[in-house]
């Protein structure tokens, strides 16, 4: 849908919500209505949750993300490959054998990391390692430990917060690969530059950018999202104009 279908629709949706009396008291009637900043956020929220239920399988399906072909062209649009970013300073590290990046900003879920080591004097290099992410509880009993600690083909990761990860390899790191899940845009019906209002920090129209067979799926969850936060009841048909 366009930004204008998404506005239509959500109108239709709504109308079912508009209630009134059977004996015509006007007092018993009840109108939703939303303006376009209010549409767009319930829009964006609502694809936020399908992103991550589609990612880990909390969904009508039942399946996560490359469980099925349909799962992987659902989240096509989102997926990212690209080469962490070195971070210089050593102040956060837990090991001086070990590699700290900066992830990027629009990560939402990673779902592969291998490293490609650069060691010449260890005569180790273009050697491509996977990268296993370890609890900090982990860390401290593997990292010592010659069968479960860093090896040639494998690499321990540390989350440090703020996208800020530790990679303790038992040789020199070259380039660390990541493919992720990147965050949806928003969802914005109108343009919000002349007002105080953003949503994700933008205030552009933006469409959804993603598979068009999830766009009614998105709008069934947001009107769900805007009646509740109205607090509507389910409407009855019997009451129904």
């Amino acid at each position: 849908m366009t930004t204008k279908e998404f506005s239509e629709a959500f109108d239709v949706a709504l109308h079912n919500y508009n209630l009134k009396s059977d004996f015509g008291d006007q007092s018993f009637i009840t109108e939703v209505t939303l303006d376009e900043y209010e549409k767009s956020f319930f829009l964006t929220k609502a694809q936020d949750e399908l992103v991550t239920n589609l990612y880990n399988g909390k969904n009508i399906y039942g399946d996560f993300f490359e469980s099925t072909e349909e799962m992987r062209r659902y989240l096509d649009v989102l997926v990212v490959t690209d080469y962490a970013e070195d971070v210089l300073s050593d102040e956060l590290k837990l090991q001086d054998n070990s590699f700290l990046y900066k992830l990027p900003s629009d990560i939402a879920f990673l779902t592969l990391e291998q490293v490609t080591l650069s060691d010449p004097e260890q005569c180790i290099n273009g050697i491509t390692a996977n990268v296993y992410p370890v609890t900090h509880d982990e860390y401290a009993r593997v990292k010592d430990n010659p069968f479960r600690g860093p090896t040639k083909y494998k690499v321990i990761r540390i989350d440090h917060g703020n996208n800020t990860v530790e990679l303790i390899s038992k040789y020199t790191i070259g380039k660390y690969l990541i493919k992720y899940i990147k965050q949806p845009e928003p969802i914005i019906l109108v343009d919000l530059t002349n007002t105080d209002l953003t949503i994700k920090g933008i205030q552009e129209v933006t469409e959804c950018k993603l598979h068009k067979l999830l766009h009614n799926l998105i709008l069934d969850r947001a009107v769900t999202l805007a009646i509740a936060a109205k607090n509507i009841s389910t409407p009855n048909t019997n009451n129904r104009d």
